[in-house]
């Protein structure tokens, strides 16, 4: 579902490390503090575990380690993001969230053609705000969630 008005795409802006990511709005439950997951055996590294939230078990995804970034200790600003993507919900772990904001529509660009077959897969496309220089990687989530053991909605 995409949140789209005369401003744009509204998306969670969030960092890994010093890049910037986006989920659209839309595809995000809530923000949680970290809670340590508990591990399940055999899964992929990016699988961090499972937390209970409320009575539902969430499988919980690093991005660090999806991305295959050094792994760091989760500190004040860590945060989990609860997302829905295909009916299912997983968190995803950030190293902070930033803010909310509307992106235009002319301010997204499709996956870049530069993107490698790993890459390709997570990032679904890239965009900008107007006067900043930085770039905004936007996740595609059903494909970060895809190895992820399933919670439903």
């Amino acid at each position: 579902m995409t949140a789209t008005d005369a401003r744009g795409i509204q998306f969670v802006l969030f960092k890994i490390g010093v890049e910037t990511y986006a989920i659209e709005i839309g595809e995000t439950q809530e923000v949680l503090r970290y809670l340590q997951p508990r591990k399940i055996p055999h899964a992929p590294p990016h699988v961090l575990g499972v937390i209970n939230l409320r009575g539902q078990i969430i499988p919980i995804v690093g991005l660090r380690e999806k991305f295959s970034l050094e792994s760091v200790s989760p500190d004040a600003e860590t945060r989990i993001i609860v997302t829905t993507a295909a009916g299912k919900l997983t968190g995803i772990v950030c190293d902070a969230v930033e803010r909310v904001v509307f992106i235009p529509v002319k301010n997204i660009e499709e996956n870049p053609d530069f993107a490698n077959a790993e890459t390709g897969t997570s990032i679904r496309g890239v965009a900008h705000i107007e006067g900043d220089n930085g770039v905004i990687f936007l996740l595609s989530l059903p494909n970060i969630t895809a190895e992820t053991p399933s919670a439903s909605v």
